[in-house]
């Protein structure tokens, strides 16, 4: 039995955490350098991107500085900060965020992290709230830091308000996909460090090449392959083969689609679904869809489907790389759409024959 490293938890902290190097150096400077700009850092990314990952790396790094850091989620997000700051009572309650984070940061020796993951959740005011007392934590000199993980259209959502000047100034970091050197030197790393196991460069590619370089996939890639090889009982030394690649990529995209894209499609609108569906029909070889075939196709002008456009590029799922054009933005989401659609469409058949 190998030792598998890979941890495919959507949303969640991997067991082994890799790249995103650029910004874990920015960090890290900025965690020495009390006039970086990257003191207060704004992330964003698609589903699957690692935000969840990475800001639970930088609470990890920041940890070992021995600053104080505190880890917010998206419900009652204000309240959760009190809460670390001053524990709860009916006293506490009634107190500003404001006056208990000055009072910590004057007494936290190596200075103070806060990160916010899935900000796009947080009430605006609650967001002001604690932007509004890192302002005046900033104003008298602490040593504090911020960061905040959303999806992308948060972003631009978020800064535009007029009580979120803090995080308005803000390095803004967007997660895309790795490049293939990037993925590449992940999964060598990974699959190095499982003593025994022997991986071809061949099979290395294969995965980097299905995995688009998206940090979620990779994961799931990786920890198929384990588990495939483990389910077969392998020898202390073992060589991964072709036909254990075959069956880690099924079951992965399988998983892939059951955990990611399925509950991303569910929660569109159905204008935004018949958008993709339509879309997904209209590429061309470079990945493109023309936004006046898609109007064609749909049977309507240009101009009432703006709407379901801008909401599907807000979110992340879809991008318009040049004028008139339009590509997706998670992997395997433009095949899924089709196979979604024809699912519909069978179990209407159904319907419509009483069955």
């Amino acid at each position: 039995m190998f030792t598998n490293p890979f941890s495919p938890i959507f949303g969640g902290k991997p067991g082994v955490f890799f790249g995103r190097e650029r910004i874990l150096d920015l960090f890290d400077h900025a965690m020495i350098d009390t006039g970086s700009d990257d003191r207060a850092m704004f992330i964003t990314g698609t589903r699957g991107s690692g935000k969840t990952a990475l800001l639970e790396q930088l609470s990890i790094r920041a940890g070992a500085k021995k600053r104080v850091v505190i880890d917010l989620g998206p419900e009652n997000t204000i309240a959760q900060l009190i809460h670390e700051l001053a524990g709860y009572d009916e006293v506490t309650k009634t107190v500003s965020p404001q006056s208990l984070l000055l009072e910590k940061c004057s007494n936290a020796k190596k200075g103070i992290l806060v990160t916010v993951d899935e900000v796009q959740k947080v009430p605006v005011e609650d967001v002001s709230s604690l932007c509004n007392a890192f302002q005046m934590a900033s104003r008298k000199g602490y040593d504090i830091m911020l960061v905040v993980a959303g999806l992308p259209y948060a972003y631009s959502e978020i800064i535009k308000h007029e009580g979120c000047t803090y995080l308005r100034r803000a390095s803004h970091e967007e997660l895309g996909l790795f490049t293939w050197e990037e993925a590449e030197d992940a999964f060598s790393k990974m699959f190095s460090g499982i003593r025994g196991l022997k991986i071809d460069r061949e099979i290395i590619d294969e995965l980097n090449k299905v995995s688009f370089g998206q940090p979620y996939l990779m994961q799931l890639l990786g920890y198929h392959l384990i588990q495939q090889i483990n389910d077969h009982d392998p020898e202390k030394k073992h060589t991964v083969t072709k036909t254990e690649l075959r069956e880690t990529v099924k079951n992965a995209l399988f998983a892939y689609e059951q955990r990611a894209l399925k509950p991303l499609m569910e929660e569109l609108p159905n204008g935004e679904k018949a958008y993709l569906t339509k879309m997904s029909e209209c590429l061309d070889a470079e990945r493109l869809a023309a936004t006046i075939d898609i109007a064609r196709s749909m049977g309507g002008p240009q101009n009432k489907l703006s709407r379901s456009r801008a909401y599907l590029i807000d979110q992340g799922i879809i991008a318009a790389p040049e004028r008139g054009k339009v590509m997706f933005c998670i992997p395997y989401l433009a095949d899924y759409v089709k196979k979604e659609e024809s699912v519909s469409s069978a179990v209407e058949i159904a319907r419509q024959r009483k069955v």
